[in-house]
């Protein structure tokens, strides 16, 4: 009987462990002006560009903003306050169990106006190289 209770209590925990693993992601970061100030109220959205699911979020007083509970897939982030550009990143992959940190820079400007965040390279450039021969007195 005592092999039995010690293997259900096993198997309860092993099924516990497999269900706390989390199949959803997060995408979090901070809203900094030009001058590296933080920016509270920031309107900021994440959007599914598979499925179109808009999660809103506004930035904290610290400036700093979380989007959690995302299913795996490829989102946008947009970042909208008044008197900055809009600032957009496309093609953030988020996996499950990730925490992908995207902090923002604004720039001063109209909401009509956008920044677009730069895409990541695939490969990084390679540097250029040169050589020369110093001549040596003796």
């Amino acid at each position: 009987m005592s092999r039995t209770i010690v293997a259900i209590v096993c198997a309860l925990l092993c099924a516990s462990s497999v269900f706390g693993q989390a199949a959803t992601g997060t995408i979090t970061g901070t809203v900094i002006d030009p001058a590296g100030a933080v920016v509270a109220g920031a309107n900021v959205e994440v959007k599914n560009t598979q499925t179109g699911a808009v999660y809103p979020v506004i930035s904290t007083n610290t400036g700093n903003f979380s989007v959690s509970q995302l299913p795996p897939g490829t989102y946008e982030l947009d970042v909208t306050v008044a008197g900055f550009k809009k600032y957009v990143h496309t093609n953030l992959t988020v996996a499950a169990a990730e925490v992908l940190r995207q902090d923002v820079g604004l720039e001063v400007g109209t909401a009509t106006e956008a920044v677009t965040a730069p895409k990541p390279r695939s490969s990084r450039p390679k540097a250029a190289t040169s050589t020369s021969t110093l001549p040596w007195s003796n």
